[in-house]
């Protein structure tokens, strides 16, 4: 039997889960009018003690965030839901971890590309699809610091992924890279200040930037009160190269 690991053997099906340090747990989150089923770790705690953690950690900063459920990405799943339009749309999942706010448009009828960059957290969106009955989707290892993706997306989703200020260069390359002119990104955070200068590197790099809260109601760009998304537009009339930030 293979040892626990936080880099673990990946079973060949899906539904199949490879063995990790404390296990996995099986939980259902209500989702607007209906549920969503995910697998995820029992103690994402347990992968901090992991030795390769503490290697790739100082290698290149690596950190197993996919590991944990984020709350924002539970309301962010939420306003998804709620929201009219996704049916047919090409969306591509920033950050995905455990894959809670794709799974959420793939049952309004997006097809979603669920990407990380760690390949256990793109085995889990696969099986955690695969639990809830849907097609399995496409996924893609994506490093934003080192992108190697010419597709262009039309939409883009991602949940905390604006926590830190050393990637907001690197986040808003990339979606200078793969956002689609007149296309629309909507990245959810919990109200940190570090949104609020995400946002306004992203007007001063020429996006067309609002935030909408939990109830999909406008609210200033500078309001730190909680959960919100920043809704990115990249204008017709921009073309943005190598921001600094």
């Amino acid at each position: 039997m293979s040892t626990p690991s936080a880099f673990p053997e990946l079973p060949q099906h899906t539904g199949e889960l490879p063995i990790i340090p404390g296990g996995w747990s099986q939980q259902e989150f209500p989702i607007d009018e209906g549920s969503l089923k995910i697998h995820r770790p029992t103690d994402p705690d347990r992968f901090l003690d992991d030795p390769d953690v503490h290697r790739r950690n100082g290698e290149n900063d690596y950190m197993p965030y996919w590991a944990f459920l984020w709350p924002a990405a539970i309301k962010m799943a939420n306003v998804v839901a709620r929201q009219h339009g996704w049916a047919g749309q090409q969306i591509l999942e920033l950050g995905a971890g455990l894959g809670l706010v794709g799974l959420a448009a793939m049952r309004a009828g997006a097809k979603v590309t669920f990407s990380d960059y760690d390949e256990t957290a793109l085995y889990l969106c696969r099986a955690n699809s695969r639990l809830n009955g849907f097609e399995e989707p496409d996924t893609l290892l994506l490093d934003w610091r080192t992108p190697s993706l010419d597709q262009r997306f039309p939409v883009i989703m991602g949940c905390e992924v604006t926590y830190d200020a050393a990637v907001h260069s690197d986040l808003l390359n990339l979606l200078d890279r793969v956002l689609a002119t007149n296309g629309i990104c909507w990245l959810g955070e919990p109200g940190r200040f570090q949104g609020i200068a995400f946002a306004e590197k992203a007007v001063a790099a020429g996006l067309l930037v609002t935030t909408i809260n939990e109830f999909g109601h406008l609210v200033p760009i500078d309001e730190n009160d909680g959960f919100r998304i920043l809704q990115l537009r990249k204008d017709s009339g921009t073309d943005r190269h190598d921001v600094k930030c």
